[in-house]
């Protein structure tokens, strides 16, 4: 009792001392005391990443709460737009102290429906930066909470010379809720933003046992990300593809799938179809 209690206390202290520490390292929806230090010119790339309870399997046997791709690859002195999808209806922080990053992540207030917190800032050196949730979580004693790949993990600040985007995904199988009142598939988010003229590399993370594709034929997509082997086992596929001209493009999984309601998810936004917004 006692180790966990002073586990607690350093994690609360540890916060306090990085949101204190942040005015002028970037702008987010959620922590109004954290300001851009100087504007923006550059067009943001983007990073969307998966925050779920319960939902990844552990070496223990137990399925804990997990950033499911929260271990990202951003560029020096290259703004980028960190957009968070929490599933749970726990906070959640992504916290690295020596990038400047202390994100407070809000609750999704209705389950099956995650709830997106948005932060954008520049990182000014490259490297590998240990990134953690400073929110006690995980109902097996905060196991997650000091494990690789759950609540703790890294984040990889490329050399300024790399333009490749890097961006995921995350399949999963009959897990958000839909305006029929149902639970589908989804994949989170199915909506991109990306720059034309630079490569995109995007990873799938899938939770789902059954494959799924991301076509879009006026991309030249027909990519089949690969099926999870073992419940709460994400399998990790990539691609990567070029945009070369702006505009709105439709992607959709031509794999029958969202069985048990007839399809839906395949002919909704975010869940089984979605868009590539190509920017300048």
């Amino acid at each position: 009792m006692f180790k966990k209690a002073n586990k607690g206390a350093i994690a609360v202290a540890l916060a306090s001392l990085v949101f204190l520490s942040l005015a002028g390292c970037g702008t987010s929806q959620s922590t109004k005391s954290i300001k851009a230090a100087t504007p923006q010119t550059k067009t943001a790339f983007n990073q969307y990443i998966v925050v779920e309870a319960g939902a990844k399997l552990g070496p223990d046997g137990k399925k804990h709460d997990a950033f499911i791709n929260g271990d990202i690859q951003i560029t020096q002195n290259q703004p980028v737009t960190l957009h968070f999808l929490n599933y749970d209806d726990a906070e959640h922080t992504y916290v690295s102290p020596k990038l400047g990053l202390g994100v407070k992540i809000k609750e999704s207030t209705k389950k099956g429906q995650p709830k997106e917190t948005t932060y954008t800032f520049t990182p000014s050196k490259s490297g590998t930066f240990p990134w953690n949730c400073t929110d006690a979580c995980d109902d097996t004693e905060e196991w997650s909470m000091s494990q690789q790949g759950y609540m703790t993990g890294k984040i990889t600040v490329l050399p300024a010379s790399n333009q490749v985007q890097h961006v995921s995904m995350v399949v999963n199988h009959s897990y958000k809720l839909g305006s029929d009142g149902k639970k589908h598939d989804s994949f989170a988010t199915g909506d991109i933003t990306v720059k034309a003229g630079q490569a995109v590399e995007v990873t799938v993370y899938s939770l789902d046992q059954n494959e799924h594709s991301i076509t879009a034929k006026d991309l030249g997509l027909n990519f089949v990300a690969k099926a999870s082997k073992k419940d709460g086992v994400p399998a990790v596929s990539t691609f990567t593809f070029t945009p070369q001209k702006e505009g709105k493009f439709m992607w959709n999984c031509t794999v029958p799938c969202d069985k048990v309601a007839d399809g839906w998810a395949m002919s909704h936004d975010n869940y089984m179809m979605g868009y590539f917004n190509i920017v300048k």
